[in-house]
């Protein structure tokens, strides 16, 4: 609970990796009840692979921030570390600049392409559920991990990095 005594943005990330382990917990359930119908009943559950990738899709947008605080991206360690302090600060910084910015904009264009389809009333295959939403959750998650990207460069310059 010590997540909660932090900044809205740290509780705002702990409420979404609690949320994308319920989904993870729920892939894993739901993929084992379908496979146990269809061998013991021969009766697959209706929609299992259309719920299980919706539930990945949000496992995926809710992972970002959390994955982010853990520093658990892939990055060139090696080559990077060999260079002078100053260096590798300048390095961080662009990397961290260029991917606020890629993210931002993939936000920004998901959440324009969720419109769309909320306009048109496009719906999934077999469930017939409102796909927008589900990109609509995903820009969220994108949206949530630029704005902890977005923190790291103000601590950057406040010369409070991690």
């Amino acid at each position: 609970m010590e997540e909660l005594k932090k900044g809205p943005l740290d509780r705002m990330e702990w409420a979404m990796r609690t949320i994308a382990a319920v989904c993870l917990f729920s892939m894993a359930l739901l993929t084992g009840t379908d496979v146990l119908m269809r061998g013991v009943w021969n009766t697959p559950i209706f929609g299992c692979e259309e719920i299980v990738s919706i539930l990945g899709i949000v496992v995926v947008g809710f992972a970002l921030p959390y994955a982010h605080q853990q520093k658990s991206h892939i990055g060139v360690e090696i080559f990077v570390r060999r260079l002078p302090r100053r260096t590798r600060r300048a390095v961080k910084l662009i990397t961290t600049t260029a991917t606020l910015a890629l993210v931002a904009i993939v936000a920004w264009r998901m959440y324009l392409y969720a419109h769309t389809q909320s306009q048109s009333g496009e719906v999934s295959m077999n469930l017939e559920l409102p796909e927008y939403m589900i990109i609509y959750v995903l820009a969220f998650g994108f949206l949530v991990y630029a704005l902890f990207l977005a923190r790291d460069i103000v601590r950057f310059f406040k010369g409070r990095e991690d």
